[in-house]
């Protein structure tokens, strides 16, 4: 009988939650949804929205291909530490659990897949 609930499986589970939810993101900040202006221009970051949403869908390429998902791993885990350094130096902390959650299952991911059988 085959097992199907194994730690590899898990690691491609977490490889579509954060592919989904950070490709999502990254492409509504290169299309310039209205509330990525909105929050963008907030933090008079307007500029720098498409280069984030770039990294974002780059990063994301780069974790569901298993050659490359070491890449992908620590460029989405640099843009989520500078989301968490954002939210820390202008909202006093509020909104961190997203970008911390999203930055470890990235690197939960890419070691599930890569090393367990």
């Amino acid at each position: 009988m085959k097992k199907y609930l194994t730690l590899k499986n898990l690691g491609w589970l977490l490889t579509a939650i954060v592919t989904f939810m950070l490709g999502m993101s990254g492409l509504s900040k290169i299309f310039g949804a209205d509330e990525a202006v909105a929050n963008f221009t907030a933090m008079n970051l307007l500029p720098y929205m498409a280069l984030v949403g770039v990294m974002e869908v780059a990063g994301v390429i780069a974790l569901c291909i298993p050659r490359t998902s070491i890449y992908g791993a620590v460029l989405l885990s640099s843009v989520m530490s500078g989301a968490v350094a954002v939210h820390i130096a202008m909202f006093g902390g509020v909104g961190l659990f997203m970008p911390i959650f999203l930055g470890a299952a990235a690197w939960t991911a890419h070691c599930l897949r890569t090393y367990t059988k």
